[in-house]
């Protein structure tokens, strides 16, 4: 059978006459699938490869990428689609800017995602329109194609609360070091990988580092999904720098990093052409609007809730990096954290903040539990009380605290840390985010002075000229620029 008649078989929503010789069974057992994945995603998955035999075109399709089984959630049934959905590749030439080919690993993730995957690519769409919009215009700045956005699209689902087993986290799913190399913030009061803004562009240049090292974006995609060092050696143990070819042959790649690209390729099929695959009245979630405020210290997000009147919960949706319930501290020369805050609340917050009497003011401080503290001892420290300790870390039991327990403790603005108290780690990772009045810029691996000129509003001229820079392609990571 030519390769052609087999893709069309496929593009069949289940394609039933293709897999099994009675098609209403083959059908039920599809069916049976999606039901299943409602209930417990791991046994789910499981109990369908033993259903749906050894042998059967979508074993090793229900999708094994590492953030895929925390963002399935449990969105609304849609409706069985009813014969073959018509496509040709040919009418969608030239309205990508990644490379789209059509072949049978990328026909059965069509189908996945018309079938069993077909209420979470659903969902996925409907977030597409939220964040779509955000994360192509942060593309557009590195110069880079605007579809990749469907990286985010399997990775997260567009989630920015995605967790994956391997603990990456975020809509591109870094793990934490890849993305403090790329200058994202972790530590005990937030995690930039959530950010939507800060997460794109370090996905942003790490993509760009990909293709450049590669010069192809198919081993771009697959060393974003296994990791740069095992593209190289495949390439290097294999001989050739064909994806298709690798991803054909036996212990070049994991299975997971086979499917990647064919999977990316698939949900950008769909995704641009929606009403092709049969998605449609599909729920429009509108994209977020903010401005950001200076929090002069951390400060109790039910507190600005009330100064502002705005759900606290539309406040964490704005800033989901955030990992407490209040803004981050203000330690040493660390600038005012900047919060993101509906449209026209800024000036509310400002002038609502400053009614507040400097004595009635309270802020938090972060402190890591040491051998031998008590809560007594961690309230005297800071001339607070046990009471206070635990109404703010809502502990149920004293008595169990446990050495290197993080502790948020409520003081008065301006309280230093008390001696032998120690930060959290993490603190200090250098940011990569703007700030209209900073002075100087540490350079994050990825980075380039083209990069840093447009984050901060000046010249690559007056970079060079001001930090005395001769060749600008060999300024390192690492190194500190003066701005002003």
């Amino acid at each position: 059978m030519r390769l052609a008649a087999r893709i069309s078989t496929l593009l069949l929503v289940f394609a039933p006459a293709a897999f099994a010789e009675d098609p209403a069974d083959e059908m039920e057992e599809l069916h049976e699938v999606e039901r299943q994945l409602l209930h417990g995603v791991e046994e789910a998955f499981l109990w369908g490869e033993h259903r749906l035999g050894p042998t059967h075109p979508f074993r090793g399709r229900l999708d094994r990428s590492e953030g895929f089984w925390s963002i399935l959630g449990e969105p609304e049934e849609l409706g069985p689609l009813d014969g073959a959905l018509p496509f040709s590749i040919e009418s969608v030439a030239g309205k990508y800017d990644i490379p789209i080919v059509y072949n049978e690993e990328v026909a059965e993730y069509l189908a996945f995602f018309q079938g069993p995957g077909r209420r979470w690519f659903a969902r996925w769409l409907e977030r597409e329109r939220r964040y779509g919009p955000l994360f192509r215009e942060i593309l557009r700045e590195y110069d880079l194609p605007e579809d990749l956005v469907y990286l985010a699209m399997i990775e997260s689902g567009f989630s920015t609360h995605a967790t994956s087993r391997a603990q990456a986290v975020g809509p591109w799913q870094f793990i934490e070091s890849t993305g403090r190399r790329y200058g994202l913030r972790v530590d005990f009061w937030i995690d930039e990988r959530r950010d939507p803004v800060k997460s794109t562009h370090a996905a942003a240049r790490f993509l760009r580092d990909l293709h450049q090292q590669y010069g192809d974006w198919y081993l771009a995609w697959a060393g974003y999904n296994a990791g740069p060092g095992r593209v190289a050696r495949a390439i290097k143990e294999h001989e050739t720098t064909d994806f298709w070819e690798l991803a054909r042959t036996p212990g070049a790649f994991r299975e997971e990093t086979r499917n990647y690209v064919p999977k990316l390729i698939a949900a950008a099929l769909i995704a641009k052409h929606p009403e092709r695959f049969g998605f449609s009245e599909l729920a429009s979630l509108e994209r977020l609007d903010w401005e950001e405020v200076e929090v002069p210290d951390a400060t109790d997000l039910d507190l600005i809730s009330r100064l502002t009147r705005v759900d606290v919960s539309l406040i964490r949706e704005l800033n989901p990096e955030l990992r407490q319930w209040a803004t981050p501290p203000v330690l040493g020369k660390d600038p005012p954290y900047r919060l993101r805050l509906p449209r026209g609340k800024r000036e509310v917050f400002v002038a609502e903040y400053a009614k507040i009497p400097p004595s009635k003011r309270f802020t938090f401080r972060s402190y890591q539990v040491q051998k031998g503290d008590t809560l007594s001892h961690i309230a005297r420290m800071f001339r607070t009380s046990t009471a206070e300790l635990i109404r703010a870390n809502r502990i149920r039991d004293p008595k169990r605290l446990q050495i290197g327990q993080m502790l948020m403790i409520p003081v008065p603005p301006g309280t230093p840390l008390p001696a032998g108290a120690r930060p959290p780690p993490g603190t200090t990772v250098a940011r990569h985010d703007a700030r209209p009045s900073a002075t100087h810029h540490v350079l994050v691996e990825g980075e380039t002075l083209s990069d840093v000129a447009v984050r901060h509003g000046v010249s690559v001229d007056e970079l060079m000229r001001l930090n005395r820079i001769e060749d600008p392609r060999r300024v390192r990571a690492g190194t500190r620029l003066r701005l002003r």
